[in-house]
């Protein structure tokens, strides 16, 4: 018995004896008395019934499977062993084999017989060496011999009487009394070409039976001896079927496609007997559908011995027209040896005949380079003991198969792949080359092999001198093609494949400047309402022509981006190609104007305002929608800032940079924000637009602020003034004023943040500018609470709420709860700190606010410390760090450092203590604010020696 590799212990022969016993009488309840003759037959010992109840305990120790036991029953025992007894398992295969025959189902039938004579290992339970048992076991060793003569009766009226005779001689030699075998032997040599053989064969069975029996063969092998010897034409086989194998050479080189290979091979074993298995392989060109469909064939051959078909169906192929269904059955009959006058004309009737011939064959075939199922459905077989692998650059969603998307490489797929092309250790040499290389193909295996080749062929070139001409896009596809074979030609071929309409809308996709696309930017780019845009889109994904990242959103893999921005150059002209770029550049623009309405209304004075009106997309009209949209879109927004900047649209770059702050703001994402209005600056002076300029400058002064880049950041702001003073705009001049009040109070100019706060007050008014007014509140809140002048601080931050709350401003009521909080700790009201505090928290969480949140939890946790609650209070500063690090905000993670030491310190943890505050030392440090002296004198504090 073993358990997995494991051979368990099972005692001695009396264990043996009694649980051989048992399995022979598997399912009924074996008497005590038989369990004893089995063990001792006529002699047992006066002890014997006690010593099988001893054996039986012991095998019930030794059975590993929880759905294996051994119960009392009647008089005896009952072995319950669920699957694991091969004698069941063959008994009921052959029972479905013989209905498969019955059926008219021969193939079926020796398949099945097949696996039920695999099970079989030898004689059963050879070696026991137990009288008593004897006719059990020779039942059983009946039906292994009667289902091989019924699948061998089966077999030679399929014609598979040369791969028989061997076989069948060595059961023939084991069992020389049993006639039908002597009989299968000597009819599968006479029809192999031996009759001498056979003849010889019915000699040696005569030998036994006189020699063992004393009697004379049967009348019915007497006779097949003299039909032999006659030559009997009625002996000869039926329609013999020469095995086919058509499969193109394995693939030298194949890598990786663990997964996707499993499936296929996990299909060809999955067959019920009754469906036929299809796979289907989709993939865009060049990703490697038909190596992989040809490697697999190759792993399967064994398991479809009959015939292992490869037909190329050329959907894709270079000057020739697609194969029609009746063109194909006709090479395929013809592989099988049908003659050309017995291939009727009709498709329907090929068709039949097609399944007709594979109806009792165990084959496989591969239909490559399909072009969509109405093609396939006439080519597909009908016998469930054939599999076929198809390959498509389409999805094939009208063809019951089981779908397998071929996507391109992982890295390391692709490394390995490139490695074994190029054949010598110059990748291994230059890595980070080879990395680049591989980006610079996207992974596609096509493109792979192909600058592989490059490189194999010229033994002088570096790695990096490949990758530096590819690295050039106008001719990087230039570069991907060799005398044979090319990537632009694949995707030229799909390409060809589209409607006229799809081919324009492919094109204009190969515009964009973003990384992805949804429906309502393509359409209009394309000048498509949304749903017929995403039709064409979804239809492009079925093709391979676009990648699908998520819903809703679609994208080019990157040697299909240049394929399609080469063809709009080539196609269209330059004013069809700018007016589409405008019609995305107006669609972003306004459609984030919009989002930024319903994300800050309050502050729609601080954007600009658009003409034609901004677009009212009522998709839009929730706060989480427009600022899902806004992020989904974000990485496309600075492409298009980037794009439209150095391309001739400045006033999109420098109108997104204006409309956009905010968001980068809430979100936390600083350096984005820091690029966008750089470019805005420079699309603004690049446009002669002061006014742009001046807001552009306010806008990075406050990010050059959140980065903690305060000299930068005060000279954005001074030039804003300066600009808007110069052009009386006092709304811009009060944005940044607020910018350069919060740089002073972070640099500890707490009276010139006075001044500057004041005078941000004032332009607020003068522009009856509430959100501006409650910002610079707000501002000088923080500036009299570094002061120590708690009293008037807590008053600003209290007209700050009153002003948020009056006019629906969430970002200052929840600064200015987050500023009053802390005032209260520090007066000692931490009940009143902490109520305030959590309320912050949760405008900031309410409104997605990163920034808050950042303050918010630092403020947390220095309330929760300060009521003793140091566990909280690691919480929250723990928490807070992981903000601030995310959102590349260095001043915030000086501070949860900083406090992070203090509640170290207070429990007692010096060392701790010291680590975080050398942190917070440097990081302070770093930032060039004054918060470095107050850490620097807790270390002093700590070790006495810093000066």
């Amino acid at each position: 018995m073993r358990d997995g590799e494991r051979v368990l212990p099972l005692g001695g022969p009396k264990q043996h004896k009694v649980l051989a016993a048992l399995l022979l009488g598997y399912g009924r309840a074996v008497p005590l008395d038989e369990l004893v003759n089995a063990v001792w037959e006529n002699d047992p010992p006066a002890t014997a019934e006690k010593q099988v109840r001893n054996a039986v305990s012991d095998l019930r120790r030794a059975l590993p499977f929880d759905d294996t036991t051994i119960v009392s029953a009647l008089s005896g025992y009952r072995l319950d062993a669920g699957e694991h007894l091969d004698a069941v398992v063959f008994q009921q295969t052959v029972e479905r084999a013989r209905k498969d025959a019955s059926e008219s189902r021969p193939a079926d039938a020796v398949a099945g017989f097949r696996r039920a004579l695999e099970l079989w290992r030898g004689p059963a339970l050879a070696g026991l060496g137990c009288p008593a048992l004897e006719p059990q076991l020779a039942g059983l060793g009946e039906q292994r011999l009667a289902a091989f003569e019924h699948c061998v009766e089966l077999e030679l009226g399929l014609g598979r009487h040369r791969g028989l005779t061997g076989e069948l001689a060595e059961w023939a030699n084991e069992n020389p009394l049993r006639e039908r075998l002597t009989e299968q032997l000597m009819l599968a040599l006479h029809r192999a070409g031996a009759p001498a053989q056979a003849i010889l064969a019915y000699e040696r069975a005569q030998g036994a039976l006189r020699e063992e029996l004393g009697v004379e063969p049967g009348p019915g092998l007497r006779r097949l001896r003299a039909r032999i010897l006659a030559d009997d034409p009625a002996l000869a086989a039926p329609e013999s079927w020469v095995p086919r194998c058509d499969l193109p050479r394995d693939a030298s080189h194949f890598t990786g496609r663990g997964t996707e290979l499993g499936r296929i091979l996990d299909a060809a074993g999955a067959r019920t007997g009754t469906t036929m298995v299809i796979s289907a392989l989709d993939g865009m060109a060049g990703v490697g559908k038909t190596t992989l469909a040809v490697h697999a064939a190759h792993r399967l051959i064994e398991c479809f011995p009959d015939a292992q078909l490869f037909i190329d169906l050329h959907a894709h192929t270079p000057g020739q027209q697609p194969l029609t269904p009746s063109a194909a059955l006709e090479k395929l009959l013809r592989a099988l040896g049908v003659a050309n006058e017995r291939i009727p004309i009709e498709l329907e009737d090929r068709a039949a005949l097609w399944r007709a011939q594979l109806a009792k064959r165990r084959a496989l075939i591969v239909l490559d380079n399909a072009l969509d199922a109405a093609q396939l459905r006439p080519l597909l077989p009908g016998a469930p003991e054939c599999l076929t692998i198809v390959t498509s650059r389409r999805r094939l969603t009208d063809l019951d198969a089981d779908p397998i998307t071929v996507d391109i490489l992982p890295a390391a797929d692709a490394r390995e792949l490139f490695l074994r092309v190029v054949g010598d250790d110059r990748p291994l040499a230059e890595p980070a080359a080879t990395d680049d290389v591989l980006q610079l193909c996207g992974f596609l295996p096509l493109a792979l092999r192909i600058a592989a080749a490059r490189l194999r062929h010229r033994p002088s070139w570096t790695v990096e001198h490949l990758a530096s001409r590819l690295r050039d896009q106008r001719h990087r596809l230039t570069e991907l093609r060799t005398d044979n074979r090319s990537v632009a030609t694949a995707f030229k071929l799909s390409y060809a494949q589209l409607k006229p309409d799809h081919q324009g809308f492919f094109r204009a996709l190969g515009l964009t400047p973003g990384a992805d696309i949804d429906p309502a930017a393509a359409g209009a780019l394309t000048e498509q309402r949304p749903m017929a845009s995403e039709d064409i889109l979804e239809d492009l994904v079925d093709a391979h022509l676009l990648e699908q990242p998520g819903p809703g959103r679609y994208r080019f893999h990157d040697l299909l981006r240049t394929y399609a921005a080469r063809l709009a150059a080539d196609t269209d002209g330059e004013t069809d190609r700018r007016a589409a770029l405008t019609r995305l550049f107006d669609h972003y623009l306004r459609t984030a104007a919009t989002a930024m309405d319903v994300v800050a209304p309050t502050e729609r004075a601080h954007r600009p305002r658009l003409t034609p009106p901004v677009s009212q997309d009522t998709t839009l009209f929730t706060y989480d929608r427009a600022l899902s949209w806004l992020k989904a879109e974000r990485a496309n927004l600075l492409s298009v800032a980037e794009h439209a900047a150095v391309h001739g649209w400045p006033s999109h770059t420098f109108h997104l940079s204006a409309t956009l702050w905010r968001f980068f703001h809430i979100i936390g994402n600083h350096n984005d924000a820091l690029t966008l209005h750089t470019q805005g600056l420079a699309a603004a002076r690049k446009a002669g637009d002061l006014g742009y300029q001046a807001d552009s400058l306010a806008s990075r002064g406050y990010i050059n602020w959140w980065l903690g880049r305060y000299q930068d950041a005060l000279a954005d702001c001074n030039e804003g003034v300066r600009l808007a003073v110069d052009l009386r705009d006092r709304r811009v001049e009060g944005r940044a004023l607020h910018a350069l009040g919060l740089v002073c109070t972070r640099l500890g100019s707490l009276e010139e943040a006075r001044t500057v706060l004041w005078r941000t007050l004032e332009a607020g008014k003068d522009t009856d500018d509430q959100v501006l007014e409650g910002y610079a509140l707000r501002g000088l809140g923080e500036v009299y609470h570094h002061m120590g002048r708690h009293a008037e601080s807590a008053d600003a931050y209290q007209q700050a709420i009153a002003v948020a709350r009056s006019i629906g401003n969430a970002t200052i009521e929840g600064y200015s709860l987050r500023g009053l909080a802390e005032v209260e700790a520090l007066r000692g009201d931490h009940g009143e700190a902490l109520t305030k505090c959590l309320r912050a928290l949760e405008l900031a969480k309410a409104t997605r606010n990163r920034n808050i949140e950042n303050r918010a939890l630092r403020t947390l946790a220095e309330i929760r410390r300060r009521r003793g609650e140091h566990d909280h209070a690691f919480a929250a500063y723990s928490e807070a760090l992981t903000v601030a690090e995310e959102t590349a905000n260095r001043y915030e993670e000086a501070h949860a450092y900083n406090g992070l030491a203090h509640t170290h310190h207070d429990r007692g943890d010096l060392a701790e203590a010291k680590r975080h505050w050398e942190q917070a030392f440097t990081l302070f440090g770093k930032l060039g604010v004054p918060e470095q002296h107050r850490v620097g004198a807790q270390l002093d504090a700590l070790d006495g020696n810093r000066s």
